[in-house]
C-alpha cells in the first residue's frame, strides 16, 4: 500500500505520547513513501520531531526522522534491500529468523498473503514485548485488490485472543488522509466506499501466538486450544449488520416477487406448480 500521511501522523503521535518507544522497526512489504516531503515536514513539526532538511528518498529515511535507527523490511521482491522471506512460511522455522522489533508495520501486505494464520503469527513473533504492531488493511471495497478484506471484528478478536492492548482502531474513506475513530455507526455510514482499517496493538507478554475464535460463537465453543470468552459481540460495537436486506430473505418467500419471475428458480416454480 505504501506509507501515507495518516500513518506518519499516527506514528508521530504515538512517539510524542510515549506509547511508541525504542528505535527498531520492521515492515511487512518494502513500502514506498507516498506522502510528499512538505506534508511530512508539517506533521513532524506539529509533534516537535526533527525537521525535514534533505529529500526523503525512502522508508528508512522517513523512519529515521521518527526515531528509528534500525530499519528492516520483508518483501518477496527483495527490493530496497529487503529480506527475501515468504510470509506464508513461519519465519523462525523456515529461515531461522528470530530478530524482534519495537514496531512492526503491516501496511497493506497481509491481504496479499494466502496463509493468514502464519502471517499474523509472524507479526506477533517479530514484535518485542512492549512493542507495537500497526495494521493498515482493506476492510471494504478495493475490489480484486488482493485475497482478503478484514472486518473490524477480525481485529477485535485478534487482540482478545492474544491479550494485546488496543491502542487505536480507526479507518479512512476513499484513501483520504483523515482517520475516523471506529464505531459501528460511523463504519456503517461509509461502508459502500473504499475503507482502510487501522489497528494499533501493544504486545504485553511473551506468550505464543494464539489463533482467534470467532467471538460470535466463542461462548459455545467446545474445541480445545482456544481462549474461552463470555463476551458477546452481538452486544458490542462489533455486532454484525446487513446492508440491503434481512435474514427473512433466506426463507425464499421473495421468489414470487416480479423481479424473480424470470430467474431459474422462478421458472422452475411456475413449471412445477402449473403457473404461467
Amino acid at each position: 500500500m505504501g506509507i501515507n500521511a495518516e500513518l506518519v501522523n499516527m506514528a508521530a503521535s504515538l512517539r510524542q505520547s510515549g506509547k511508541l518507544t525504542g528505535a527498531s522497526i520492521i515492515e511487512l512489504g518494502a513500502q514506498d513513501v507516498c506522502v510528499v516531503d512538505e506534508v511530512i515536514g508539517r506533521i513532524l513539526s506539529r509533534f516537535a520531531l526533527p525537521r525535514v532538511t534533505t529529500p526523503i528518498s525512502g522508508a528508512a529515511d522517513l523512519y529515521k526522522l521518527l526515531g528509528f535507527s534500525t530499519y528492516r523490511a520483508i518483501d518477496a521482491s527483495g527490493q530496497q534491500g529487503s529480506l527475501l522471506f515468504d510470509l506464508n512460511e513461519d519465519l523462525q522455522r523456515r529461515y531461522n529468523y528470530s530478530e524482534t522489533f519495537d514496531l512492526v508495520t503491516n501496511l497493506g501486505t497481509a491481504e496479499h498473503c494466502f496463509d493468514q494464520r502464519t502471517v499474523f503469527s509472524n507479526i506477533h513473533n517479530l514484535c518485542k514485548v512492549g512493542g507495537l504492531m500497526i495494521h493498515a488493511l482493506p476492510a471494504q471495497g478495493n475490489v480484486n485488490h488482493a485475497f482478503y478484506n478484514y472486518h473490524p471484528r477480525f481485529f477485535a478478536d485478534l487482540a482478545t485472543a492474544n491479550g494485546y492492548e488496543v491502542i487505536d482502531l480507526s479507518f479512512t474513506v476513499d484513501y483520504k488522509p483523515a482517520l475516523t475513530g471506529y464505531t459501528r455507526g460511523d463504519f456503517q455510514k461509509w461502508d459502500s466506499h473504499d475503507i482502510l482499517f487501522y489497528a494499533c496493538f501493544k504486545k504485553v507478554d511473551d506468550k505464543e501466538f494464539r489463533v482467534p475464535f470467532d467471538g460470535m460463537f466463542a461462548a459455545n465453543n467446545q474445541l480445545e486450544g482456544y481462549m474461552a470468552s463470555s463476551a458477546d459481540p452481538l452486544k458490542t460495537e462489533f455486532s454484525p449488520y446487513l446492508k440491503g436486506g434481512n435474514w427473512e430473505n433466506t426463507k425464499g418467500r421473495s421468489i414470487d416477487e416480479p423481479e424473480h419471475k424470470n430467474t431459474l428458480g422462478g421458472i422452475l416454480k411456475r413449471l412445477l406448480g402449473g403457473q404461467k
